[in-house]
């Protein structure tokens, strides 16, 4: 026997061997059997040997049984490697990561070597983000001088041109963008450096668009953004959304604020809702536009009549969906509840 490290006899002999008899579990089984061998005087060296073990693994049986006797040498299998940061860890880098809007891979990394005194790579610390139901994206670009309370502003201002509203009506939304032909939105995956055949010939077309909740979109090319073609747009829309009330959302430009379109707009029935300054953010057509820039990325434009015409049958295609304006909705609509 190992004088220094000596067995510790917990149970008898006989009780020992009944237990060897009776054992299912053949990883106790085996620790079992070594166990038996130490019994018989047998030294820890030897009995490795016998059961074909390494001296370390034998050791550590023999420290399991000695401190715990039989429920020592029983395996707890958890399906690998215990995780390095408890459950408990786990939920406090939680709360941690709340603190902050946006975190990069390392950062993280730094942040749980530093507070719990853990190391992981950073494919491991992507999969705990991962756990933790986080999303890898890029951010969302906010101006400085988008105001800190602008959805609250925005809820104002939209509780205000409801409650004007009797009975139902259309609300949606009014942006103009002009998508370039030159514009490179879209990602491939390729061997090497992706490459694209384009016509560089250089297409740019401002383009008005409406894109409603509960109504007919529109969308139009117009040759300048002045008040004068925004209310030329206004007109489309309400040819195509005939007999309701409008609503309609969109952004402080100087030609939507204009005193000649406000007018208009309320000759048209058309009430104008107004969001906060640099918030771009709370109108779901910008998501659209967003798509059809990548759209046209992918394509090789052939004319000018082709630039267009892609951009109008995507709009009509992609207003059809509320997908773009789900998140917007959650947000806003028990303030529409009545009126859509």
């Amino acid at each position: 026997m190992d004088l220094s490290n000596p067995l510790i006899r917990h149970i008898s002999l006989e009780k020992l061997k009944r237990l060897i008899r009776e054992e299912k579990n053949k990883h106790v089984f085996q620790r079992l059997l070594f166990i038996h061998q130490l019994y018989l005087e047998d030294g820890v060296e030897k009995a490795c040997k016998r059961m074909c073990i390494s001296k370390q693994t034998g050791y550590n049986w023999l420290n399991q049984w000695n401190e715990q006797g039989y429920e020592g040498i029983n395996p707890n299998f958890c399906g690998g490697r215990p995780p390095k940061l408890t459950k408990k860890q786990k939920e406090q880098l939680k709360e941690k990561l709340k603190s902050k809007g946006a975190w990069l891979t390392p950062e993280v990394r730094a942040l749980i070597r530093n507070d719990f005194n853990v190391v992981y790579s950073n494919r491991q610390v992507s999969r705990i983000l991962r756990e933790f139901k986080m999303h890898y994206a890029k951010p969302y670009a906010h101006d400085y001088r988008r105001p800190e309370n602008a959805e609250e502003l925005f809820t104002e201002s939209l509780d205000v041109a409801v409650g004007k509203v009797q009975g139902e009506c259309i609300i949606g939304f009014l942006d103009q963008a002009a998508p370039q032909t030159r514009d490179n939105k879209q990602r491939f995956w390729s061997f090497g450096k992706p490459q694209i055949v384009k016509n560089t010939s250089r297409y740019r077309a401002n383009t008005f668009g409406f894109y409603p909740i509960n109504g007919k979109e529109v969308v139009e090319f117009m040759e300048h953004s002045t008040a004068e073609y925004v209310c030329a747009f206004l007109r489309l829309i309400r040819d195509k959304n005939p007999k309701k009330h409008i609503i309609l959302i969109l952004d402080n430009a100087r030609a939507h604020i204009a005193q000649k379109t406000r007018a208009f707009a309320e000759s048209l029935r058309i009430s104008l809702v107004f969001l906060p300054p640099y918030s771009p953010d709370l109108n779901p057509i910008e998501l659209i536009w967003k798509s059809i820039r990548r759209k046209i990325s992918q394509i090789f434009v052939k004319s000018e009549w082709s630039f267009k015409e892609t951009i109008r049958t995507t709009f009509h295609r992609l207003a059809k969906k509320t997908t773009f304006m789900t998140g917007w909705l959650s947000t806003f609509q028990p303030i529409l509840s009545n009126l859509l």
